[in-house]
């Protein structure tokens, strides 16, 4: 392999994303087919320059992007930072004698240190990652999802522990991917309604689950949770279904009240699910 700086920013993603997995040089090196000082190397600018880019301004064509080309777009993505990277490309053109391409305004804010301006989707950084099976943790908080689908969220991630998708528009947890080895599911702030039925059987290992602020409103919508073996806590702060009139008396039947009144907090988590749900 040629020097640090012959490599591609392709590669030099390749490394930063491999590491920022969980990866280890030697794990790294080995998956990419890369040196581990040059793995060492390429991850340490990263972490300390947000380097990703050779930056090399010696040799090859003029750069369409001058310095006041990367002032300009510096001030369209500051005017709006959830921008797309084909809105910074046409309000660009717009006012520039010269037009660019969309590859053209990546590289250049890759280069100006700003991250993907693709609309947000899951795993986009992953793509390109071979190592997605050994991701345990994913925050994907306030991610778009299209019909209640996270893009690129896949059962790829067999070794994932902990997933949070906090305010991603899902309607169900329908299409959400077996994980076997899931423990703890953040679903706050949705507008899940129903659709329970599928966690047991994709989510058979889950022990905690956040579902607060979510449009639940009848307890029976609640029941498919007596499925799940593992469950040790349930969030259902802020949703309807703690206004019904018999939530913390539902226990009442057959002397079970006393499993309900100490299980269930005034905010409705409920810490013991067991007895909780057995009340159901």
């Amino acid at each position: 392999m040629g020097k640090t700086s012959d490599l591609r920013d392709f590669e030099r993603g390749m490394i930063v994303g491999a590491r920022r997995a969980g990866s280890s040089v030697s794990e790294t090196a080995a998956l990419l087919g890369f040196s581990r000082t040059t793995v060492s190397r390429v991850y340490r600018e990263w972490c300390d320059k947000q380097k990703t880019s050779s930056q090399r301004q010696s040799c090859g064509r003029k750069q369409l992007v001058d310095e006041r080309g990367r002032m300009r777009m510096e001030r369209i993505v500051k005017a709006n930072r959830r921008a797309t990277n084909r809105q910074i490309t046409a309000q660009y053109n717009s006012g520039a004698q010269n037009g660019i391409s969309e590859r053209t305004t990546r590289r250049s804010l890759s280069r100006m240190g700003y991250s993907s301006r693709r609309p947000r989707r899951a795993n986009e950084e992953w793509k390109n990652i071979a190592c997605v099976d050994t991701v345990r943790e994913l925050v994907l908080d306030n991610c778009s999802s299209n019909e209640g689908k996270i893009e690129g969220l896949t059962a790829e991630f067999v070794s994932l522990e902990f997933l949070s998708l906090i305010n991603v528009g899902l309607i169900s947890a329908s299409n959400l991917p077996k994980l076997e080895k899931l423990k703890k599911l953040e679903l706050s702030d949705n507008r899940i309604s129903g659709g329970l039925d599928v966690l047991a059987e994709k989510l058979p290992n889950l022990t905690h689950l956040n579902l607060s602020g979510n449009k639940l409103k009848d307890i029976s919508t609640l029941e498919p949770l007596k499925k799940l073996d593992s469950l040790k806590s349930l969030d259902l702060f802020n949703c309807e279904v703690t206004n019904v009139n018999d939530y913390r008396e539902k226990g009442n039947e057959d002397g079970k009240e006393e499993h309900f009144d100490k299980d269930c907090d005034e905010e409705g988590v409920v810490e013991e699910v067991k007895p909780f749900l057995v009340c159901l």
